[in-house]
C-alpha cells in the first residue's frame, strides 16, 4: 500500500514546483482564469444554443476575440497614445496654468473666502515661482516612461488571452478535478463555485458597463461642445471610471479647472453638472443597476458579498496587484466568504 501522507506530501511538492516553474506567468494565469470565470455565463448560453462540431474551440475563440477587440486593444491604444501625448505637454503652459490656479485660490469668491486664511497659510509653505522648469520636464518624462514601460509588456496581454482561451476550453474539467481533491460534499462545492463565480461575473460586467457608457458619454459631450480631443479624453474617462470612489473625476476635474482658469465659468459648471447628473447618477447608479438586475435575472448571478466589501476589495486589490486588482480583489474576498458560508452550514 502507498502511504496517504506520502501522497499528500508529493502532491503539495508537485504543486510547489509547478508554481516555481510558471512563476513568471502566474499573474497572466490568474487573470486569465478569473476572466474565464467572469464570462462563464455567456459561455454557457452559447454552448447550449449552438449545435456545432468542436463548439468549445469555436466559443472560446469567439470570446477571446471579443475580449481582445473591446478590452485589450483599446487599453493598448490608450497606453501607447498616452506615452506619446505626455512628453508633448508644454512645460511653460503647464507652469502658467499652475500659477493661474494659485492666483485664483488666493482670492476666493464668497462664500468660499472663509477658507482663505488657511489656504494662504498653506500656500506660504509652497512657492510656485521658484520651481525649476527642468523639474517639471523630468516629472513629465518619468510619467511618459511609466506608460512606455506598460506599453512594453503588451506581450503579457496576449499571454492572458492565451490562458483565457485555454481556461474556456478546459476550465470546467480543471474545476471538477480540483473539487474532487477538496474534502467536501457536493453541496458545499456548489456553494464555493456559485459564490465565487457570481461575484466575479457581477463585478466584471458591472465595471465594463460603467467604463464603456461613461467613456462614451463624456467623449460625445466633449465632441459636440469643445475642441478638446474628445476620443482620447473619453477613452481616458472610461478607463478611469474603473477606479473605485473617484472614478472618471480623475479626468473631469482637470478639464473643469482649465475651464475655470480660462474664465469659462458657465461651461465649467456645465461639465460638472453633466458628470454628476448623467455620468454619476444616470449611468453609474440607475442604468448600471438596471443592467445588473437584467444580468442577475438572466444568469442568476446571486451572491452574498456586500457592495461595500466589494469596493474595499477592489481598492485593496489595486494596491497589491495593480489594475488587475479590480477583479482579483473581489475574487479573493468572495472565496473567503464562500468558505465562511460552508463552515457555518457544516456546523449547523
Amino acid at each position: 500500500m502507498i502511504s496517504k501522507n506520502f501522497i499528500i506530501f508529493a502532491l503539495i511538492a508537485s504543486f510547489f514546483f509547478i508554481g516555481y516553474m510558471f512563476q513568471n506567468y502566474l499573474m497572466s494565469i490568474t487573470v486569465g482564469a478569473i476572466l474565464a470565470i467572469a464570462t462563464r455565463p455567456i459561455y454557457k448560453v452559447l454552448h447550449l444554443k449552438l449545435h456545432l462540431s468542436h463548439k468549445r474551440i469555436f466559443i472560446s475563440s469567439f470570446l477571446t476575440l471579443i475580449l481582445l477587440m473591446f478590452v485589450f486593444l483599446p487599453l493598448i491604444y490608450f497606453v501607447g497614445l498616452s506615452s506619446q501625448f505626455i512628453p508633448s505637454i508644454s512645460t511653460d503652459q503647464a507652469m502658467q496654468y499652475t500659477q493661474n490656479a494659485v492666483a485664483y485660490i488666493k482670492n476666493l469668491p464668497e462664500p468660499f473666502d472663509v477658507f482663505q486664511e488657511s489656504i494662504n497659510a498653506l500656500l506660504g509653505e509652497f512657492n510656485i515661482y521658484n520651481i525649476d522648469m527642468n523639474v517639471i520636464k523630468s516629472i513629465l518624462n518619468k510619467a511618459a516612461g511609466v506608460f512606455l514601460k506598460i506599453n512594453s509588456i503588451v506581450y503579457q496581454f496576449f499571454f492572458i488571452l492565451f490562458f483565457y482561451f485555454l481556461f474556456n476550453i478546459y476550465g470546467y474539467r480543471l474545476f471538477i478535478l480540483i473539487t474532487r481533491l477538496l474534502p467536501m460534499v457536493k453541496k458545499f462545492k456548489r456553494i464555493l463555485y456559485n459564490e465565487t463565480s457570481n461575484t466575479i461575473s457581477s463585478v466584471f460586467f458591472g465595471t465594463l458597463f460603467s467604463m464603456v457608457m461613461q467613456g462614451l458619454a463624456f467623449g460625445v459631450f466633449l465632441f459636440f461642445t469643445t475642441d478638446y480631443d474628445a476620443f482620447y479624453l473619453g477613452l481616458t474617462a472610461g478607463f478611469a471610471s474603473a477606479i473605485p470612489v473617484i472614478g472618471a473625476y480623475v479626468v473631469i476635474l482637470p478639464v473643469v479647472i482649465v475651464e475655470i482658469l480660462n474664465q469659462n465659468y458657465i461651461f465649467a459648471s456645465l461639465i460638472m453638472l453633466f458628470s454628476m447628473i448623467v455620468m454619476s447618477v444616470l449611468i453609474d447608479n440607475l442604468l448600471r443597476l438596471v443592467f445588473m438586475n437584467y444580468l442577475n435575472k438572466k444568469f442568476s448571478l446571486n451572491y452574498k458579498l456586500n457592495e461595500l466589501f466589494i469596493l474595499l476589495a477592489m481598492l485593496a486589490g489595486i494596491g497589491v496587484f495593480g489594475g488587475w486588482g479590480i477583479i482579483i480583489g473581489p475574487a479573493v474576498i468572495s472565496l473567503c466568504v464562500a468558505f465562511i458560508t460552508i463552515y457555518l452550514k457544516s456546523k449547523a
